[in-house]
């Protein structure tokens, strides 16, 4: 059962998504219908099955919520601003009421969400709201009187089965004593010999009577999840409520016995109503409403072919199966060195196959692990919503390239540097309307989300129309931050970088929003823990662009593998341009860090100089072209030993002040490889 609440809960937050992601449509376009109906569909299955599995809580806050979209629904009413801010202030509350067994503030809660909702109705209907009848205790299903009450009979045979897929009957009969009055029989017609019974199968079955005065569509609607895996018959016996009126409940269950017709007793308030007042009743929805289960198809129907497109995989598993593919790789390194040593046909032959199998499982598990940007959306959405009430600014937010995937712990770390930057944006960015009038700017300030992969790593640009960045102003409260002296001579680029630096602010008011100096050079440790790299573009008065760019997977790169002394180096096959070898001597020759080859001059780095000056410089050298941007860097290695998958290991505490090695590899031979981070190798050294 445990397994099943786990994926309702998850569910729930899938919902909760989409509620969120609805409502930001509908704050552009209230009279989306379309989005209404979703929305309500949302509240409706929400309702049901937070009944069915115990979260009643829920189930009786998203009723009321039902009800108010109901209005919208029906086009009773036209939805506004304020009911969608409510709305998603109900949603957070939701969040909140995620328990099984709640505390009394759970209680208190939503007994204050479910006032607040029939507020919003009171003010949409023109009606009197009186919160002190809502606060003064009764029963559940007191909530008319019994004049206006119907009477019904429900008789609910579960399947043998129903326990399979986490369905707990008694939540559903719990369901409906929420509605109304109820007279419950449970049946025992069914039980096995007790050497015969199976735990796992349910043997019983309920037939009860209820007063209440929700139709017989909500009465439905509880069994909505289990309509094709029990019997249900749902029948009018009384438009009023004789819950108490044994002798005609008797003469109920005889007429039903005898498979007689029978014609429901009005009431005497309801004779007394004039035709106009009284509604005629459906037939098809009030009189033997039956729901037939999977029972009463036929033995031998024409089978159907099903295709399940997609499942729902907990994402421990993927990192759990990323990890295994890692370690796959590992020891397949490992083989190839026992393969060489050995030297047999067959060996080499099982291990160019194990190569083979290792690339496709690698692939798979890397696509597996990649989402799409667009999951992430709707939180930037919701706080671009929220900043922009409580700033008095009118936002949105405009996104491209969403579709763009990435490796989902990686989009995982994303989310903070991102809310960091997109909450700066609206506060110090973006302009107050009165402000951008007089600059002649369109009152609704933009934030911009674009999204693109450019070769091995994905690019991501936050951009806001706001006033841009005063390079005057950073340097200035660099200096009394003692952070540059009035010597110092740094390029504009330089100065703009000096906000990721810690505890910079250029605010003058410290607020909820921001202005306390911990937030970009949070986003720039953030980025650079990823392996990634920011940048930033900005025109004063104009906009501010941040540029992100992260590699595509964390956990496993194809690499050259390369040595420099007695030392191995991996540099990232998505990086290499060309490979050219070259005499020390023609280095030696070199003027300024540049070498040429085809007629185009490269700076490069001697890594042996570099990190392995104690050794021999081997009679012939290799310089590896690596490319940044539009910028070409040579790498000079003693050797290339073979192309080589690398599973990246973090650092340890020795090494993780280094900014230009992105992790180590495990060699076959037990060696450790330092990946080599040529974005930061050329941005250093070039």
């Amino acid at each position: 059962m445990k397994s099943f609440v786990d994926k309702f809960r998850e569910e729930v937050r899938e919902y909760l998504e989409r509620l969120e992601s609805g409502l930001l449509l509908l704050e552009q376009d209230q009279e989306n219908h379309q989005v209404i109906d979703e929305i309500f569909r949302i509240m409706h299955s929400m309702k049901g099955s937070g009944g069915m599995f115990g979260f009643d809580l829920i189930s009786d806050v998203t009723h009321d919520l039902e009800t108010l979209y109901e209005l919208f629904r029906s086009k009773k009413q036209h939805l506004d601003s304020e009911v969608i801010s409510f709305t998603l202030h109900s949603i957070d509350g939701l969040h909140n009421l995620m328990v099984q067994e709640p505390t009394d503030e759970h209680r208190l809660l939503a007994q204050q969400m479910k006032m607040d909702t029939k507020k919003q109705i009171s003010r949409l209907t023109l009606t009197e709201f009186n919160p002190e009848k809502e606060k003064s205790p009764s029963n559940k299903h007191e909530i008319a009187s019994e004049t206006t009450q119907t009477t019904y009979y429900v008789s609910f045979v579960p399947n043998e089965n129903i326990f399979i897929n986490g369905t707990n009957p008694l939540y559903l009969i719990d369901e409906l004593h929420a509605l109304g009055e109820c007279i419950v029989q449970v049946s025992f017609d069914r039980l096995p010999t007790l050497t015969e019974i199976d735990s796992t199968k349910c043997y019983v079955s309920w037939n009860l009577f209820i007063a209440t005065s929700e139709t017989v569509d909500t009465l439905n609607d509880v069994f909505i999840f289990v309509a094709d895996n029990a019997q249900i018959q749902i029948d009018k016996v009384s438009s009023g409520n004789i819950i108490h009126q044994e002798e005609i409940l008797a003469d109920f269950l005889n007429a039903r016995f005898n498979q007689e017709n029978w014609e429901p007793i009005e009431s005497e308030t309801q004779d007394q109503k004039t035709t106009d007042e009284i509604a005629l009743p459906d037939e098809n929805n009030e009189m033997g409403v039956s729901l037939k289960s999977s029972r009463e198809i036929p033995d031998n129907p024409v089978p159907t072919q099903t295709r399940v497109d997609s499942i729902r995989v907990d994402s421990h598993k993927i990192d759990q199966y990323m990890n295994l593919v890692s370690e796959l790789i590992t020891a397949q390194s490992r083989l190839e060195v026992i393969a060489l040593k050995m030297n047999g046909p067959e060996l080499d032959s099982l291990t160019e196959t194990f190569e083979k199998l290792g690339r496709q499982l690698r692939d798979n598990a890397f696509d597996m692990s990649l989402i799409p940007l667009q999951s992430i959306t709707v939180r930037f959405k919701r706080l671009i919503h929220d900043l922009s009430k409580s700033l008095d600014k009118e936002v949105v937010l405009v996104t491209d390239g969403m579709e763009t995937e990435l490796d989902k712990n990686i989009i995982e770390r994303l989310i903070e540097p991102l809310m960091h930057i997109i909450r700066n944006s609206i506060d110090h960015g973006i302009e107050s309307k009165n402000e951008r009038q007089n600059k002649q700017k369109p009152v609704v300030g933009t934030i911009s989300i674009k999204a693109l992969t450019v070769g091995s790593y994905v690019q991501i640009e936050i951009e806001d129309d706001g006033d841009g960045l005063d390079k005057d102003k950073i340097r200035k409260k660099a200096i009394s931050q003692g952070i540059l002296s009035n010597q110092t001579k740094i390029s504009e680029e330089e100065i703009y970088q000096l906000i990721f630096e810690p505890g910079f602010t250029t605010s003058e008011l410290v607020t909820d929003v921001s202005g306390r100096g911990v937030g970009m050079d949070v986003v720039r440790r953030r980025v650079q823990e990823m392996r990634g790299s920011i940048d930033l573009l900005t025109q004063k008065g104009r906009f501010t662009r941040f540029i992100i760019k992260l590699p595509l997977s964390l956990s496993i790169i194809d690499g050259l593998l390369t040595t420099v002394g007695e030392s191995y180096y991996v540099i990232p096959s998505s990086a290499i341009q060309k490979i050219y070898t070259v005499k020390p001597e023609l280095l030696k020759k070199g003027f300024r860090q540049v070498v040429e080859f085809e007629g185009v001059q490269f700076p490069y780095l001697n890594m042996h100089e570099e990190f392995e000056s104690g050794n021999s410089i081997p009679e012939e050298q290799f310089v590896v072209v690596v490319s940044f941007e539009n910028q070409q860097f040579g790498l000079v290695v003693d050797a290339v030993v073979r192309e080589y998958q690398a599973v990246i290991k973090p650092l340890g505490r020795m090494l993780r002040g280094q900014d230009v090695f992105s992790g180590a590899s495990i060699l076959g031979t037990g060696q450790l490889a330092l990946v080599i981070d040529t974005n930061k190798m050329i941005q250093k050294y070039s």
